[in-house]
């Protein structure tokens, strides 16, 4: 069984894509046309712009776990063993606004060939990232700069300067400039000033509404549901023409009903973000402690994160998803 942790826009829609499919198929099954034309004509309140740029995160790993936010939002984390090459992952659904951005990197020990935990850092840890910006349809390689972070080493050596530590953190700001604005987080609940076993008694409740959502293959329910979260994100990412919304309902769509399990919750803990405004669960278990929410399925060849992270809009007391 193959785990598969996903990033950038394949797992944005909330349900990962799994594997491959040999073609493409229309599959929107559901009746109700009034969801389907819902979804389909998101692309009416995406904003044509002169500019469109996109904003990406480029980096690489070597012997350590690490763990990707900005504006204290969880981008993409990995733990597992081994080296990761060079990848890029689009950000601009973290980006509300133009201005400031703030970015976190943590980084963890990492597992050993053997399958155990080193205790902490090593000589040999190491994390390079970048953020880039580019023309939203331009030439990869046709790009600046706007951010870069290196691990610092001891002076004098070429060991990592928190060999020997259990975490390394480090925060940093960039400045980006946007056509959009999204509402996103901003002004969202603070769930850190609820009561806390409540909200976890919540948060339950909506990730097993959600799996059940899954479980049934409910597509109205599912479109329903990730509405304001598909809107944002079509604006994050430009996607103005009706191709654009066809073609992401048709991909949530595939995913819904393909054949998978739903898996259940279990080994899981809450942890929140944004300064308290959004909320997930989040496994324990070793295997999956670096899935960023605690629902994933499996097919028969692949074990698959779903993302979901919560929120409560303002005047609202609903945990809806957010990203």
């Amino acid at each position: 069984m193959k785990k598969l942790i996903l990033s950038g826009l394949l797992f944005l829609s909330g349900l990962s894509v799994g594997q491959e499919k040999s073609s493409v198929v229309t599959v929107i099954k559901n009746k109700d046309k009034e969801v389907n034309r819902k979804m389909l004509d998101i692309y009416q309140q995406v904003k044509i712009a002169d500019d469109h740029p996109r904003y990406e995160i480029e980096f690489s790993q070597d012997a350590c776990g690490y763990e990707i936010l900005i504006n204290d939002v969880p981008v993409y984390r990995y733990l597992q063993s081994g080296s990761v090459n060079e990848q890029r992952i689009p950000i601009n659904d973290h980006i509300l606004l133009s201005g400031k951005q703030e970015i976190t990197i943590r980084l963890f020990p990492p597992m050993l060939s053997d399958g155990s935990w080193s205790p902490t850092l090593m000589d040999a840890s190491r994390f390079k990232m970048k953020v880039i910006h580019r023309k939203n349809n331009g030439p990869l390689e046709d790009h600046q700069s706007v951010f870069e972070f290196n691990t610092p080493n001891q002076p004098g050596t070429e060991k990592f300067q928190a060999s020997g530590q259990k975490f390394f953190e480090f925060k940093g700001v960039f400045n980006a400039k946007v056509p959009y604005q999204l509402e996103g987080w901003r002004h969202s609940k603070n769930l850190s000033k609820e009561n806390q076993d409540q909200l976890l008694k919540e948060a339950v409740a909506a990730y097993n509404s959600f799996r059940n959502v899954l479980i049934k293959k409910d597509t109205k329910a599912y479109a329903s549901l990730m509405y304001d979260k598909e809107v944002e994100l079509a604006k994050a990412f430009y996607w103005n023409k009706p191709s654009d919304s066809k073609e992401r309902w048709n991909e949530m769509s595939t995913n819904i009903l393909e054949k998978r399990e739903i898996l259940p919750l279990k080994d899981f803990k809450m942890v929140l973000y944004a300064g308290g405004k959004i909320v997930a669960l989040q496994p324990t278990d070793e295997m999956y402690k670096d899935y960023l929410s605690a629902i994933h399925s499996r097919t028969q060849d692949d074990d698959i994160q779903v993302s979901f992270l919560l929120h409560k809009k303002e005047g609202s007391n609903e945990l809806t998803p957010i990203r």
